[in-house]
């Protein structure tokens, strides 16, 4: 008997030992990829990200559903964004629409960054790549450190402020939709997010009005252990724009 169970042990290991290398050489291979697709980027200045220059050309000729990129200075937050003909369908494939257990970071069916709120979503690699970093945000030196977000379309750059940091159920009200800027749904959730944030706010708390017709970007990712319904969202909004 104890052979017969050391040796369905063995088999399990050898199981375990060939997915952990299988998905370390996906992360390998995927860490390679996501380098050589950053010498895509250049930066006209390097200080001010505002000025970084994406050459959207080169990317759509790789994927045509790239529709962004973002990049949080100081992390490894650096990444293009893609939205697939089905909602999850870059969960687990990268920019060459190949297998990788990172995926990418990824919108919704029909994204287009002109909404007033866009959802942007990424793994929490336990390596910090995609979303993993953002689980860091939950401390206030962290957030005082890499307060802003940098996104890129082919038509304008932003900066975005990080206003707002929560944690959420994956069926909370909060991700009912994207609205269109300036409508009664829109400042509702400018105050939603303004309310469930962790930390102590700025300005947006009295002035919720004044920003409605301020885009702002949710950028999500699992918060707990494999399968966990709970949701970390780091919300960032436009402080300043530059058109391409």
């Amino acid at each position: 008997m104890k052979k017969i169970v050391a040796s369905i042990l063995l088999v399990i290991s050898i199981i375990f030992l060939f997915k952990g290398f299988t998905d370390w050489k996906y992360k390998i291979s995927n860490k390679v990829n996501n380098n050589s697709i950053r010498e895509l980027v250049t930066s006209e200045n390097e200080e001010d990200p505002l000025n970084r220059i994406i050459d959207f050309q080169k990317l759509k000729s790789i994927n045509k559903d790239v529709v962004a990129w973002i990049y949080i200075p100081g992390t490894k937050v650096d990444y293009p964004i893609l939205v697939g003909e089905s909602d999850e369908e870059y969960l687990y494939k990268n920019i060459n629409k190949e297998y990788t257990p990172l995926g990418s970071l990824f919108g919704f069916n029909g994204t287009n960054f002109t909404k007033g709120n866009t959802f942007i979503f990424g793994h929490n690699m336990a390596s910090s790549q995609m979303f993993g970093e953002l689980r860091k945000y939950l401390s206030s030196d962290f957030l005082e450190e890499h307060r802003y977000i940098y996104l890129y379309t082919e038509r304008k750059a932003m900066k975005c402020d990080i206003f707002s940091i929560f944690i959420a159920n994956e069926s909370d009200d909060v991700f009912s939709g994207q609205y269109e800027l300036g409508t009664v749904e829109y400042i509702d959730l400018l105050s939603e997010l303004v309310n469930r944030n962790k930390y102590s706010n700025n300005n947006l708390e009295k002035n919720i009005i004044e920003y409605s017709t301020t885009q702002v970007f949710n950028l999500i990712t699992c918060y707990g252990g494999e399968g966990t319904p709970d949701r970390l969202l780091v919300n960032g909004i436009v402080v300043e724009e530059k058109i391409r």
